[in-house]
């Protein structure tokens, strides 16, 4: 027959089972198994608590619900989940260093560059679509202040970028035109023609630009030609009168079959501005327009 714990506890103990007691005194924290001292720790070691309590639970010397009732309050949830712990990964898991945080998402280039979108009107889904990164962190970062904010007011579109662009300018041209024709809709005249039938179709015309997203699908053009993607153009394909030609619409699938875009609506992650960039043009046709003239 095993020999029974006496049931004598230190004085100033508290009993938080039938054979458990803990002791806070002089900023350290013992626990007692009956009369006998079970472990110890400093009273602000978070992982001696978890430790302790952990060891006492699988041990069988306490109960989760005696635990939660007792002095310690610890939630149920809690418990549940350091037992869980410690039957995976084993007692050396409440000692481990937390993993550091991964690499910043948000450069101090970064961040200069969106609180200069930010000051000029841009939303911040706007914005952290132009830089690539994600909404929330974000969010986050100008919530926390890391986002630099600068004076001044913003200025007026241009009609014509002239020159070389970079993908932030062009980023926030293409978000500010989606309150005339829409998104990335730049080439205003020649859209405006189009609607009203007054030109065939709009002219491939490639810009000067930096940072192009998927702009080296370029490099495969000659690839998606040597293989008949145009082969017979004109004999066998025709489309109405409209902004986008048959020419457009072929290079487009053409660039999407090389960037591993399956389906049209992958081009909804990808930036129409930029996109329309490689096949020159302001923008890539919509989801609904691809499909319609596709077909």
């Amino acid at each position: 027959m095993p020999q029974l714990l006496l049931p004598g506890f230190p004085d100033g103990a508290s009993r938080i089972g039938a054979s458990v007691s803990v002791l806070n005194k002089e900023v350290r924290v013992t626990y007692f198994v009956g009369g006998d001292n079970y472990f110890s720790h400093a009273a602000n070691d978070k992982a001696g608590l978890r430790f302790a309590i952990t060891t006492l639970i699988a041990n069988h010397h306490v109960r989760a619900s005696e635990v939660e009732t007792s002095c310690l309050g610890i939630p149920h949830r809690t418990l549940m989940r350091w037992n869980r712990q410690y039957a995976e990964r084993g007692p050396g898991c409440f000692y481990t260093p937390r993993a550091g945080r991964g690499r910043t998402v948000i450069t101090h280039a970064k961040a200069v560059e969106c609180g200069r979108m930010l000051e000029e009107g841009l939303r911040i889904a706007e914005v952290a679509r132009c830089i690539g990164v994600n909404e929330s962190a974000l969010r986050k970062a100008v919530e926390s202040g890391r986002i630099p904010r600068h004076e001044g007011k913003p200025g007026e579109i241009p009609r014509q970028l002239a020159g070389t662009t970079t993908k932030s300018e062009r980023c926030r041209m293409d978000a500010q035109m989606a309150d005339g024709l829409g998104t990335a809709c730049t080439r205003v005249d020649e859209r405006l023609a189009a609607a009203f039938g007054l030109i065939n179709s709009a002219v491939a015309r490639f810009e000067g630009c930096k940072d192009v997203v998927m702009g080296g699908l370029l490099v495969g053009l000659p690839a998606l030609c040597a293989n008949g993607l145009l082969s017979g153009l004109d004999k066998h394909l025709s489309l109405p009168k409209g902004f986008y030609t048959a020419l457009h619409i072929l290079m487009l699938l053409g660039f999407m079959a090389l960037g591993r875009l399956r389906r049209p609506e992958a081009l909804r992650h990808v930036p129409p501005g930029e996109i329309g960039k490689v096949i020159g043009l302001d923008r890539a046709p919509e989801v609904r327009t691809l499909r319609k003239k596709s077909r």
